[in-house]
């Protein structure tokens, strides 16, 4: 971790994710129901949904910025105590500030993790970008830090065990685990469903 990594980290207040390709490997699977409706299926990675509670527990909010719109995405922000959900969203900065102005934080004090050129705006409106080994060149370019993991392979769990390390409270989080002290944190999630402008 370098020096700049550290320092943001320590005054991180938010972090939001995309998920294709971060929090899932970018496959995407569909299938009918019974009625003909089309049902988006994704496989996520439990290592890093506790990442992310570990993270909440940590006093960082955390939310999703997604191009998409499956059902599904509600279900897991809301498992993982998650702060807010934009669906829908291609101008993804424009979702950032907007998060940052509902909980008190400036872009500075906000991560994003991103793969895909369509996250190079936010990300360079991140006061810190990050991204998975996937990631392509570009997100690579301007990101903090590189997950030596894939997408949908505990990236986003080596991510936020990385933040916690920078501001000395992964062991902390380690110990109250161990101790049975831990507990999810109970929040309310927000559901964004327009497409947000600046």
């Amino acid at each position: 971790m370098n020096q700049d990594f550290i320092r943001k980290a320590k005054n991180l207040k938010l972090l939001l994710t995309d998920i294709d390709g971060v929090m899932t490997d970018s496959k995407l699977t569909w299938y009918t129901d019974a009625q003909g409706h089309p049902i988006e299926v994704k496989n996520f990675e439990s290592l890093d949904g506790m990442g992310m509670i570990f993270l909440r527990a940590c006093g960082i909010r955390t939310g999703i910025i997604s191009r998409g719109s499956a059902p599904v995405l509600q279900q897991w922000a809301k498992l993982l105590g998650m702060d807010i959900l934009y669906y829908g969203t291609m101008d993804k900065s424009a979702a950032l500030l907007d998060a940052c102005r509902r909980f008190g934080a400036s872009a500075e004090e906000a991560a994003f993790i991103g793969d895909d050129i369509i996250d190079l705006g936010v990300l360079k409106t991140a006061g810190l970008p990050l991204t998975v080994a996937n990631g392509v060149q570009e997100v690579k370019d301007v990101a903090l830090y590189v997950s030596p993991k894939h997408g949908g392979e505990g990236a986003v769990r080596d991510i936020c065990e990385q933040i916690l390390k920078a501001r000395g409270q992964w062991q902390g989080i380690v110990k109250s685990v161990e101790d049975g002290s831990f507990t999810d944190p109970k929040t309310q999630l927000t559901v964004v469903k327009n497409t947000l402008k600046k």
